[in-house]
């Protein structure tokens, strides 16, 4: 039987808290945190949720104790790609192999999540809270820019979403219990991406570096005139080729030694965060503190 002061009976698991216990995972208390180690936001929200914080050992512990309240009552988008991290991310590959972005713009879109190991993966998120307005748009883009496309979504959209995603989309449902559940493989796009869609995702500084690595220069030109003849030369490398290139420059942002650490040791609730910020070394080090010391 558990104690009146167990961690998991302190926060009211009513629906009408759900975007409350949501703002604890947003960017503007993550960001504090990482710029000076304490967060106003937070602990304004704490106090509005009445949260006994003699109960929590840590912040670590009050972050997990608060995202597993969330699962319960308000299924949102940032609990659908923390549970992508997890367990597909940290739980089916290594970080020494493997990384994920967020946000990620794909031509008029922008990726909910994307995994690069050996090749691309990109998961579009619709969670019950989500209508399916955009999808159309959002799934022709992808399947320009990754070999793997799959829609992660709820139980009650499944119906509609079988009829509606292309035969090449995968779907997956995260069900009650917080696992996943493939109703349909996503197929290979990799004969059908588009390089202009591919080039434009890119950073200059990835472009440069994979024209030169294929071609043996970088053109000699003014910068105003550099994206338009690194782009005619990315145009001339096979498409199953430059897909490798992308994979190897992709996988290389944000993901210093220091910022593996960071993940690794970060609680599960915050593993999305800690993986797709760009963070300085001190802020890492903020994070690091603030997430091991008690909560005043």
């Amino acid at each position: 039987m558990k104690s009146e002061n167990d961690p998991s009976k302190i926060l009211n698991p009513d629906k009408k808290f759900g975007p409350l216990l949501a703002r604890v995972f947003s960017s503007s208390v993550f960001n504090e945190l990482a710029n000076t180690g304490f967060s106003p936001t937070l602990n304004s929200i704490i106090k509005e949720l009445d949260i006994k914080v003699e109960h929590y050992e840590n912040l670590g512990e009050l972050f997990e104790c608060t995202y597993s309240k969330l699962s319960k009552v308000y299924r949102n988008e940032y609990l659908y790609k923390n549970s992508i991290a997890n367990k597909i991310l940290l739980g089916k590959y290594s970080l020494n192999t493997a990384s994920m972005l967020s946000e990620f713009r794909v031509a008029k879109s922008k990726a909910d999540a994307i995994i690069l190991n050996g090749t691309s993966h990109i998961y579009e998120i619709k969670t019950e809270l989500d209508s399916l307005e955009r999808l159309d748009q959002q799934l022709l883009d992808y399947q320009s820019f990754s070999e793997f496309v799959s829609v992660v979504t709820d139980k009650k959209h499944i119906p509609k979403l079988l009829d509606k995603i292309p035969s090449n989309v995968g779907l997956i449902e995260l069900t009650s219990r917080d696992t996943f559940r493939t109703v349909k493989k996503p197929l290979s796009n990799l004969d059908k991406l588009c390089k202009n869609v591919q080039f434009d995702a890119l950073r200059q500084s990835e472009y440069v570096r994979i024209v030169n690595l294929h071609h043996g220069f970088v053109p000699d030109v003014p910068n105003t005139l550099l994206y338009k003849e690194c782009k005619k030369l990315f145009k001339d490398i096979p498409i199953r080729v430059a897909h490798k290139y992308i994979l190897g420059e992709l996988k290389n942002r944000n993901l210093s030694t220091q910022k593996k650490e960071l993940v690794i040791r970060a609680p599960k609730s915050l593993k999305v965060t800690a993986l797709c910020s760009r963070l300085s070394i001190k802020q890492i080090n903020n994070l690091s503190l603030a997430l091991s010391r008690g909560i005043l």
